[in-house]
């Protein structure tokens, strides 16, 4: 007992004097510095659990960060064992056919690109030379990637236009507002759509007095990261 008392009396003695007026408002909390400060309680407060909990929260995000590393470490060894070489060749691909598109939005009508809505896709990839591998996801008409890397991205389309035999011109409003399919990307981090790739070509006039016909390829490498949606936009839609 004699013990305890000399040490709850050692404590008390070496304690900072604390200021003999603080109002209700506020709380007495010890500083960086060893002293003890007084202020608004919730500042004092947040500016304590903050010094406090910061270094600790830092420590459990460098442990979590070692577990992943070592993680993925283990499952990469096991992985190439199982699968040899051939593991680093699973790269994420997906290839996907169009089909009818639904009618026009609102916000499409007088857009200058209006985006492709439906694909084949899922059990649709069956009856087409289409696939999705690795982790590359479908929705909502856009390709999703799994993983950051450089990808070959590119689009093949075909359509034909109508003409006015009298004249064997497009029979189109415009005859001066170009062809344009484009690659396009967005991300929800980023919150804004990203051209990657467009093609322009005019209307063509050809001897054929009744329809064009035009086929196109459009491609390009890409800088990509997880989490980028792709999508494939065309000028005139009805084509």
């Amino acid at each position: 007992v004699v013990v305890c008392l000399i040490t709850v009396l050692a404590l008390v003695w070496s304690m900072p004097e604390i200021p003999k007026t603080v109002k209700t408002s506020e709380i007495c909390f010890p500083s960086e510095i060893g002293s003890v400060k007084c202020g608004s309680t919730g500042d004092l407060l947040h500016g304590y659990f903050e010094r406090e909990i910061a270094p600790k929260y830092d420590e459990v995000k460098r442990q979590d960060q070692e577990k992943q590393e070592n993680h993925f470490k283990e499952v990469s060894a096991r992985l190439m064992n199982i699968y040899d070489k051939s593991f680093w060749e699973m790269k994420p691909a997906a290839k996907l056919t169009g089909k009818e598109q639904p009618d026009l939005r609102k916000s499409d009508i007088n857009a200058d690109m209006v985006p492709i809505r439906e694909w084949c896709n899922g059990r649709e990839l069956y009856d087409t030379k289409g696939f999705m591998r690795y982790g590359i996801r479908y929705r909502n008409g856009r390709l999703v990637v799994s993983v950051d890397g450089t990808y070959f991205i590119y689009f093949n389309f075909e359509f034909f236009e109508s003409c006015n035999p009298s004249f064997g011109l497009p029979d189109v409003k415009d005859i001066n507002k170009p062809i344009k399919p484009g690659i396009f990307k967005f991300n929800i981090f980023e919150g804004e759509e990203e051209e990657l790739v467009t093609n322009v070509q005019p209307h063509s006039i050809l001897t054929n007095r009744y329809y064009n016909s035009y086929n196109s390829y459009v491609l390009s490498m890409g800088e990509l990261k997880a989490g980028d949606e792709l999508s494939v936009k065309v000028s005139n839609i009805s084509y």
